[in-house]
């Protein structure tokens, strides 16, 4: 099963503003480089290629074990119950969340980016690594 890792900062360049002090500045501890208070930034790494490596129907499982994770772990990071995030997401009820969390169900994406979106992410960012190709890719074309 693949864990859950959050990070301070996806890549150097990106650059935030605190929202005490108001500094611009790169995010590259998690904390304000002038009143050090915590810049409130998180980033959820989920690797595709351990999702892919599962095999049939396990796939679909842990699949779904895996987004169940993931959202519990956000929704009791900021402090929510599942009805308050049913609440805000409006198009999901809190069974749905409830089973989505335990692994039974796989939500779609529409309803994901919904959770998402109540959760307060601002935004989803794929990354992908330019040094290792697929079978067949060429790593210099761009799609």
């Amino acid at each position: 099963m693949s864990t859950l890792d959050l990070l301070p900062s996806i890549r150097d360049s990106e650059t935030i503003i605190c929202h005490h002090c108001r500094t611009r500045q790169f995010p590259r501890n998690g904390a304000c480089v002038r009143c050090r208070r915590p810049l409130g930034l998180e980033y959820l790494v989920v690797s595709i290629e351990d999702l892919l490596n599962r095999c049939g129907a396990d796939y679909s499982e842990q699949l779904a074990h895996t987004i169940g994770l993931m959202l519990r772990s956000m929704r009791k990071r900021r402090h929510m119950c599942q009805s308050q995030l049913a609440d805000k997401a409006g198009g999901v009820n809190r069974s749905r969340i409830s089973r989505a969390e335990c692994g039974h169900v796989l939500l779609s994406i529409s309803q994901l980016l919904t959770l998402a979106r109540a959760l307060g992410l601002t935004s989803v960012i794929l990354r992908f690594d330019s040094r290792r190709s697929g079978r067949g890719a060429n790593p210099d074309r761009i799609r």
